[in-house]
């Protein structure tokens, strides 16, 4: 006799199908054959699969609830992209669960966890920056909760997602610099698991090297783009006396941060050093001088990723979408007048 934990990938397997026809069989979707469906039901009930909580919510109606993990809550970035999954799911007749893995894994794997015991009918997710085991994400999948992946992307299969072009903007932001005729540009990059940041740094190294300028060691410095971390390494740029002509940062605080530091000490911003962030932070005009910054339109971001989920709701299959980013120039970058 079959165990109780049987998932749907096990009867996946056992049929040679994809999970997501497994899970669309046992939801009486239309996209399913009949036959397929059939032999879906019937694999299941030899093989001992209990439905999960999520899946007879659905047929019941009892909950049409969607659950939201972002790595932080006090970022305008992610508060943008929560309203604009909320402006397409509320008219849609969903509820949102809203929880900040604070980019922490264990966290994140709490929640993802919670999440799962049948409170939620899909997730959608920006991953946390310390996580690199994916399977508590894997296991929802094969428990057949959509998940709809946004900001940041995980190297998994069966799930939609909807970025930023993180490489264009970059590449356009490290092009900026290079036409203000800055040739010593850093980079100052989140850590590399994180999709987001890895892809940034890929649009500065192209940018360079299509300008024909080899970046140099020790011009890409790595750290989660905190304030904390900006002004540190403003300061050891101070103490090394290695300051370069242009920074790309991959983040505004840690950008605003640097500024700070960088002119309590006498360095001019842009002539001794031209500075690009990115998110675009509402206060970024405001500061002294404005921040340059790659405006990445979270709200409109959070609006494609809720059409994604009530469509991986319905059994629509997985899609990816990448959305354009702009260059906002401000001050901080505008060596030439």
């Amino acid at each position: 006799m079959a165990s109780k934990s049987t998932t749907i990938s096990d009867i996946a397997k056992r049929l040679n199908v994809s999970t997501s026809t497994v899970s669309r069989a046992l939801n009486g979707s239309k996209l399913v054959a009949e036959e397929v469906r059939k032999r879906v039901v019937q694999e299941a009930k030899k093989m001992g699969y209990a439905p999960n909580p999520i899946a007879v919510a659905l047929k019941t109606g009892k909950t049409k609830t969607i659950g939201m993990i972002v790595p932080l809550i006090n970022r305008n970035y992610f508060v943008e992209a929560i309203a604009g999954v909320e402006s397409v799911i509320y008219d849609a007749g969903y509820d949102l669960i809203i929880a900040s893995s604070g980019n922490f894994y264990e966290r994140e794997r709490k929640i993802v966890e919670s999440l799962a015991q049948g409170k939620v009918v899909g997730v959608i997710a920006a991953v946390a920056a310390e996580t690199t085991d994916y399977s508590h994400y894997r296991n929802l999948i094969d428990k057949g909760v959509p998940i709809v992946m946004f900001d940041r992307l995980m190297p998994l299969d069966g799930m939609s997602s909807v970025v930023q072009d993180d490489f264009q903007g970059a590449y356009n932001a490290t092009r900026h610099l290079l036409e203000q005729g800055c040739r010593k540009i850093f980079h100052y990059r989140g850590l590399q698991n994180v999709s987001m940041w890895n892809a940034r740094e890929k649009g500065y190294r192209q940018a360079m090297a299509d300008a024909g300028i080899t970046v140099q060691k020790g011009w890409v410095h790595t750290a989660l783009t905190t304030p904390e971390e900006g002004e540190r390494y403003a300061r050891k740029l101070l103490a090394k006396g290695d300051i370069p002509d242009g920074i790309l940062f991959s983040g505004d605080f840690a950008a605003k941060a640097a500024m700070e530091v960088f002119t309590e000490n006498g360095v001019r911003i842009p002539e001794d050093v031209a500075i690009v962030g990115f998110v675009n932070e509402p206060w970024d005009k405001y500061l002294t001088p404005p921040l340059s910054s790659i405006e990445q339109f979270p709200y409109d971001i959070g609006k494609e990723a809720a059409r994604l989920m009530l469509r991986a709701i319905e059994g629509g299959k997985p899609r990816k979408i990448v959305l354009d980013t702009e260059l906002i120039i401000r001050q901080s970058s505008k060596k030439l007048k």
